[in-house]
């Protein structure tokens, strides 16, 4: 049986069932199902509204202004298939911002992969190279799992460390050369269509789905999200957090690693600088689709239009003509606007929980007798009554 902590919390002798209750309970109020997790529900779903809203504006503006250009099926589907790589590692990026770290370390990670993956491939086969490229970037956000998580290494040091050394690495195996002359049926996984649907598109769709299941109905995605909202608390509820904190950069390197294989197949070549850019436009993404920076919060659907907003304003950016320089300025403001956005956010849960708090508490008192006067940390089940006071009689 779990041993009782004095203010109500399970210490660490929970059983795994006992803590995912408490975990759920404590960080993770929309699955409680009290009032205050159907509260940040409506106000995530507004951010949605909002950024499904911004979408539309700008692709109508674009459409009015350059109409015989932008908007044509063939634009439209030219940013499916450059957004869909994006929203692969946007969501990678996602399980390192949700258990409360980032990861900038994951375009470096998909030119390492493209160029591992390459490699292999001219030797050994077409399967091969592709599971030597996704065990290469799956390795390395393992690597970064354990440094943050087991060693408690901050996140930018040991990401930015890996930047720097795989960076270096892939050009190393490379000599410092894109790397061509790949399998024809490589093309399949990014350079052609499935149909009527882009390879790239059903490639992210795959992902998206089964990253879905994985956070909304699996332990793991409960954990994952009770972590980012409060580590200390998990710990106390017993919960394996280096474990899930591990898991959430391995499964972010994963990802870079798909990333950087389907922007291979677009492009024909492995190369390390393949995925440069990448590790900001995905931070990018997922903080304007309302993934909080710091952890706990952060919505699929939120990501999806994030991308899908950077993208279209990237291509429309491009149709008008804007130099490099121009949109490099214009995308760095989104970011810093994204992050600010995200801060105003912040501000508003505290102070929204704080009055849910202040409201409870004001219902409920907490008790202010039967506290052990010398111990300080022990209440006393069975308080004795305040003594009585003569009545009086009148007289």
């Amino acid at each position: 049986m779990p041993r009782a902590h004095p203010r109500g919390r399970l210490i660490r002798h929970a059983t795994p069932r006992v803590a995912a209750e408490a975990a759920e309970q404590t960080v993770n109020p929309e699955r409680a199902g009290d009032v205050r997790g159907s509260a940040l529900h409506r106000i995530r779903f507004s951010t949605e509204a909002q950024l499904a809203v911004a979408v539309l504006v700008i692709i109508v503006a674009f459409a009015s202004f350059y109409p015989r250009q932008f908007a044509s099926i063939t634009n439209a589907q030219n940013i499916a298939r450059q957004g869909a790589v994006l929203l692969v590692v946007a969501v990678g990026q996602m399980f390192t911002l949700v258990v409360g770290g980032f990861d900038i370390s994951v375009g470096a990670n998909m030119g390492l992969a493209s160029t591992v993956g390459a490699l292999v491939m001219i030797d050994y086969g077409l399967l091969p190279g592709m599971l030597a490229g996704l065990l290469a970037s799956t390795t390395v956000g393992l690597i970064n799992g354990v440094l943050i998580s087991r060693f408690r290494v901050s996140p930018f040091v040991a990401t930015l460390g890996m930047l720097t050394f795989i960076t270096g690495l892939a050009n190393q195996l490379s000599g410092g050369a894109s790397v061509s002359g790949l399998p024809p049926g490589f093309s399949l996984f990014g350079g052609t269509d499935w149909g009527p649907v882009p390879s790239t598109v059903g490639i992210a769709a795959v992902v998206m789905l089964l990253v879905w299941v994985l956070l909304s109905r699996t332990r793991i995605g409960l954990y994952v999200y009770s972590i980012g909202g409060s580590r200390e608390t998990c710990v106390l509820a017993g919960v394996p957090v280096p474990r899930y904190e591990v898991f959430a950069y391995t499964a972010c390197g994963f990802l870079a690693g798909v990333g950087g294989l389907m922007l291979m197949s677009r492009v024909r070549v492995g190369q390390a600088a393949l995925g440069q850019g990448f590790e900001l436009l995905s931070i990018a993404t997922a903080v304007i689709g309302g993934v909080a920076i710091g952890g706990g919060q952060g919505r699929l659907l939120g990501v999806l239009l994030g991308v899908a907003l950077l993208s279209v304003f990237r291509t429309g950016m491009n149709i008008a003509g804007l130099s490099e320089f121009i949109q490099l300025m214009l995308i760095g403001l989104v970011l810093i606007l994204a992050v600010l956005i995200d801060r105003l956010r912040a501000a508003g849960r505290r102070v929204f929980r704080g009055s849910i708090r202040a409201g409870r508490e004001g219902m409920h008192p907490g008790p202010s007798v039967g506290r052990a006067s010398a111990e300080g940390s022990e209440i006393d089940p069975h308080p004795q009554a305040p003594a009585k006071l003569p009545e009086s009689r009148g007289d």
